[in-house]
């Protein structure tokens, strides 16, 4: 069953696109996500990563984007909608040995295995999200959105220019906490596929418009 925060940002996309990419909480997880199969914690017993069977996998039913009429429709099902996914706590730096652990594929020489939702644009929003979902990508396309004029770092800029003024921060904090769920934004499906969302004007993002929505 797909079952969507009816209260978070899904930015238009269609309910065949709504990749969850960051959570409160395990509950958020379990809610919207799918089933928690493993987890490992500190020595303190904090929850650092969980081993999630999604409820969503494979092609999703009654799939409304052009995404899906696409050639590559069973690996880009697979890219977003696998079998298994690993969630990690924003603060556990022994991700990559975790997802290793938890018996996850091997990534390939040119893999990195990536937050999704960038670790510092979510610290700028209070770690309202604090468990972030974990994708394998080329070195390429992680290098391309964490650079300062990609897409992570035109939302990380924009983020700190908030915090500048009082009012807007306040805003966006109650704002950010009203919801359980992040959901993969245009950018994010972009290098979740793993092609470069581009730089300045995210020439990437733009040529991936047509497969995401109907």
């Amino acid at each position: 069953m797909n079952r969507t925060d009816p209260t978070a940002p899904i930015f238009g996309l269609p309910p065949c696109l709504h990749v969850p990419i960051a959570a409160a909480d395990r509950t958020a997880i379990e809610n919207f996500v799918g089933t928690v199969e493993k987890v490992r914690e500190s020595r303190k017993g904090e929850v650092t990563a969980m081993l999630v069977r999604p409820d969503v996998r494979g092609r999703p039913a009654h799939g409304l984007a052009p995404l899906w009429n696409d050639p590559r429709g069973d690996w880009f099902a697979q890219r977003l909608f696998p079998d298994y996914q690993v969630w990690v706590h924003v603060d556990y730096p022994r991700y990559r040995p975790a997802y290793v652990k938890f018996g996850m594929p091997p990534l390939l020489d040119d893999q990195v295995l990536d937050h999704v939702q960038n670790r510092k644009a979510l610290r700028l929003r209070w770690c309202s999200h604090p468990f972030l979902r974990l994708c394998p990508v080329s070195r390429s396309v992680n290098s391309g959105g964490g650079h300062r004029t990609g897409a992570e770092g035109i939302e990380k800029a924009h983020l700190e220019k908030v915090h500048t003024d009082a009012k807007k921060a306040q805003d966006l904090k109650s704002f950010a906490l009203s919801y359980r769920i992040i959901y993969a934004d245009p950018a994010d499906l972009t290098k979740m596929l793993d092609m470069s969302p581009g730089t300045f004007q995210l020439e990437g993002v733009g040529e991936n418009l047509r497969l995401f929505y109907p």
